[in-house]
């Protein structure tokens, strides 16, 4: 999900939520069911193109969606935070043997999105000199819940 908020009249101004009809993002269903459970329409809903991706967007109304904005924006920050941990558990799990035998790509992708919520706390996470977001995980705390994961699976 992409949000844009822009002037419209005077003292207005609108938001577009633009959710990718092709490529999904992780929040996009949650946004979603959001805006339903609060029973909020878009004052707009229509098609577009943006740098050569397809959209679905929904315009509202920026006094109607307002006090909406904070939690649609925190529906978006824990999809990220568990795209991020996500990844940096995948990176302590690649080479990983188990039973003398490493993980399939598939079985460590399937790991990390398991364990990512286990780890999905304040404290394992930090932001760059860029700005940018980063998990900073224990790598040894990672691969025994990994090892305790995989056991009970068996």
């Amino acid at each position: 999900m992409y949000v844009n908020v822009e002037p419209a009249e005077m003292f207005m101004y609108r938001v577009k939520l633009f959710f990718d009809k092709e490529n999904p993002d992780a929040e996009d269903a949650d946004a979603k069911a959001y805006l339903r459970e609060h029973e909020l329409e878009p004052r707009y809903l229509f098609d577009d193109e943006l740098e050569g991706r397809k959209y679905q967007v929904m315009q509202f109304g920026g006094c109607y969606l307002g006090k909406h904005l904070e939690e649609l924006a925190q529906i978006q920050r824990r999809a990220v935070e568990i795209e991020v941990l996500t990844e940096n558990i995948q990176g302590h799990l690649d080479g990983l043997e188990v039973d003398g035998a490493g993980l399939s790509p598939e079985a460590v992708q399937a790991t990390a999105t398991a364990l990512a919520p286990r780890f999905h706390r304040e404290a394992s996470f930090q932001t760059g000199e860029n700005g940018e977001m980063s998990a900073v995980l224990d790598a040894e705390t990672v691969i025994d819940a990994a090892k305790q994961l995989l056991k009970a699976a068996d």
